[in-house]
């Protein structure tokens, strides 16, 4: 690749035109089997195909793609960066900060090389989500731009309350909130330390000790409380939802997201229909169980409990799918699926009646409006950001080949090329570290030099 090229690649400012590549662009409008996608100043300067190219764009460098295909930056709406081969909730809340971050940032970098442009934290121990999104901005480490929760609120034996009652931190993954009043302050004091989303837990899980997931163990008031606080400051909120009136009590309160929805109802549905609420389902969650409790010797409750809840939990999937709700993608992924692999979910949604293209829509075009970043990411549309992936292969013949790292050829975040197969052929090395990311309130995206 002669040096033109490369600085342009690498600057992100200079106009480059990706040309003759299947484009799929995040919505549900049919692929361009030869389109390009031109790139300046970070963002999408242009996208259609090959016969709707302008003479505008004669002054960009010019990649000839010869067919491979390109989308936008995946996104995953649900992840946990300290994750790392952990067996249960109690052993992150016995994970270190200072081992919590080590995670993170392996991981924030394993997820830019995997295509994954920006993610959702949703639980994490101190503060290292918005730690690790602060340095990904300021270019310290790679990584992809990152949305970030501060511990999962919940109350006194919720899910996230794991630990025996001698024994709590303030750095823990949970932060305990019991009455409206204090969930109302635990919100204030994560705002404080410059979070994106408020995590909610108002269902017990299969992997905590305390409560099952078919428990509902927060109040009406409590959730109404504290989602009126987040929105009141400008912060999405995601709750934790395995029981049937989890989920009923959450879109009641105005949750921005619905995270499992292992048991839905029609009242459910009917709320759903009703709110501007997203599920995200976190099939990786329920099929890693299944598929890896023995070999990796889970916990008895979780591997009982999640055979029982595999039928509701699909059942209520199907329910959503089949009645317009909207569905992102996230994998809740690292402790049994490693970070790097987190696109495994498509292949699950795949596997329960989506077809590829709808599996890839979940991970980009809904997954940002999940984020309520739909403005700035999630599709291929001039004036968004720049992220994209061009993927040696098609997608919507094969799902899966989104899980092979040597089929990236590229990922572009705001213009730049940071991962990819084609950036180690260069000798680059693996992932660029850069200043691109967003604000600490979340309402406003812009690039950091």
């Amino acid at each position: 690749m002669d040096p033109t090229t490369l600085n342009a690649l690498s600057d992100g400012r200079r106009a480059v035109s990706l040309v003759h590549g299947r484009i799929i662009d995040g919505t549900t409008r049919e692929p361009i089997d030869d389109g390009f996608v031109t790139l300046a100043e970070g963002r999408v300067a242009a996208v259609g195909a090959m016969g709707d190219q302008r003479r505008g764009d004669a002054d960009a460098v010019v990649i000839d793609l010869g067919g491979k295909t390109v989308l936008p930056g995946l996104i995953d709406c649900h992840a946990h960066l300290v994750y790392r081969g952990f067996r249960s909730l109690e052993d992150v809340d016995r994970c270190t900060v200072e081992l919590g971050m080590v995670n993170a940032i392996l991981n924030a970098e394993a997820l830019i090389g995997a295509g994954y442009t920006t993610v959702r934290d949703v639980g994490t121990i101190g503060n290292v989500a918005a730690t690790v999104r602060d340095a990904i901005v300021a270019g310290r480490i790679a990584g992809p731009r990152v949305v970030a929760s501060g511990q999962a609120i919940c109350p006194t034996a919720g899910f996230a309350d794991n630990l025996p009652a001698h024994w709590h931190g303030e750095h823990g993954f949970g932060a305990i909130a019991n009455g409206p009043w204090e969930f109302v302050k635990e919100v204030r004091r994560q705002i404080k330390t410059g979070v994106d989303n408020i995590k909610i837990g108002a269902s017990g899980v299969e992997v905590g000790p305390y409560a099952h997931s078919w428990m509902t163990t927060v109040t009406q008031e409590e959730l109404t409380a504290a989602v009126g606080e987040a929105h009141r400051r400008g912060r999405t909120v995601a709750v934790h939802c395995q029981s049937y009136d989890s989920v009923k009590y959450s879109l009641r309160a105005g949750a921005d997201t619905i995270e499992h929805g292992t048991r839905l109802d029609d009242e459910a549905v009917d709320l759903f229909r009703a709110s501007d609420a997203i599920l995200v389902p976190t099939l990786c969650t329920l099929f890693s169980v299944l598929q890896l409790g023995d070999k990796l010797n889970l916990l008895p409750k979780q591997r009982s409990e999640m055979a029982v809840n595999e039928a509701l939990w699909l059942g209520s999937l199907r329910q959503a799918r089949e009645a317009g709700i909207p569905i992102a993608a996230g994998g809740d992924i690292g402790n049994r699926f490693p970070h790097g692999t987190n696109a495994r979910e498509l292949e699950y949604l795949v596997s329960q009646g989506f077809t590829a293209h709808q599996a890839i829509i979940a991970a980009t075009g809904t997954a940002a409006r999940a984020l309520r970043r739909e403005r700035f990411i999630g599709t291929l549309a001039p004036g968004r950001f720049a992220d994209l992936v061009v993927l040696d292969g098609d997608p919507l013949a094969d799902i899966r080949q989104l899980q092979d790292q040597m089929r990236i050829a590229m990922v572009f975040k705001s213009a730049r090329l940071v991962a990819g197969m084609v950036r180690q052929h260069l000798g680059l090395g693996r992932a660029e570290t850069q200043g691109i990311g967003i604000d600490l309130l979340g309402e406003r995206w812009r690039e950091r030099h």
